[in-house]
């Protein structure tokens, strides 16, 4: 995050950005910085709209310009359980250190209309004088500890599939611009003219673009698409043209229960 890199704080420290450890259960960390004094954890939310926390069920809900309400698990659930699970780690390897979290909106349009009394919220570019006021007395670490649990996070990280992207950014789907691009002149909004793609903008025709805007649902949304789904974010009216641009991939249930596999490369009719 921009915001972090030219911080500077009156304490050596380490920021590790998207750490991938395994603890009493997999966790995904967006971003963690090691101090002498204290552990801090950054649950960060690429959510823009008007933001309310709900409670008893803990949910995340976001209200856009157009009324549009779309509802997300609780980032405050899941920032207390990073929390817990790094308490637990520095103390099995002998650092009883404090560990902190905060929840950053990336989005300077969030608007923040119910916040959590629970957790602390903050916009992005309140991260550094948020460090700055974090109170600190004694070190409870010494450069050499510091350098080894900086060491120890390194070899504990693994790598992680991320996708779908969409639900491991909180990115909504809706969000997305929905459309084939032209691979000519990459403008989004090609029209399906019978069995051909054509471009309105730049006149480029062919007949397989829908295989990369496929490509891109798989890693986006999901590995997996129905008919409808298909329609909507190809910009298809017709049920029979996403039927025949789907019949190239293997498919799982019938009728209206139908989905078909996106991961295999399609097979050209």
């Amino acid at each position: 995050m921009e915001q972090l890199k030219h911080l500077k704080l009156p304490y050596e420290f380490y920021i590790f950005h998207n750490l991938n450890l395994f603890i009493e259960s997999n966790i995904q960390i967006d971003i963690l910085i090691i101090t002498p004094h204290y552990i801090m954890i950054f649950e960060v939310k690429n959510i823009k709209g008007t933001i309310e926390f709900r409670q008893n069920p803990s949910q995340l809900v976001r209200t856009l310009n157009t009324g549009e309400t779309h509802t997300f698990n609780s980032p405050e659930s899941q920032l207390q359980e990073y929390v817990y699970q790094i308490q637990q780690l520095s103390q099995e390897i002998g650092f009883k250190i404090p560990v902190y979290g905060a929840i950053v909106f990336s989005f300077a349009s969030s608007y923040i209309k119910e916040p959590t009394t629970k957790t602390k919220v903050l916009l992005r570019n309140e991260i550094r004088s948020f460090l700055r006021e974090v109170k600190v007395s004694q070190r409870i670490l010494s450069s050499e500890e510091l350098g080894d649990l900086s060491r120890f996070l390194l070899v504990k990280h693994h790598d992680f599939n991320p996708y779908p992207l969409c639900k491991y950014y909180d990115i909504h789907p809706s969000d997305l611009k929905s459309g084939v691009e032209c691979p000519l002149c990459d403008v989004i909004g090609m029209k399906r003219v019978y069995r051909n793609w054509f471009c309105p903008n730049c006149g480029a025709q062919n007949n397989v673009s829908h295989e990369q805007a496929l490509r891109d649902y798989a890693i986006l949304i999901s590995s997996t698409i129905t008919n409808k789904e298909c329609r909507s974010f190809l910009n298809l009216a017709d049920r029979n043209q996403a039927f025949r641009i789907l019949t190239a991939f293997n498919k799982t249930g019938t009728y209206r229960n139908a989905k078909y596999e996106l991961i295999k490369q399609p097979i050209r009719k």
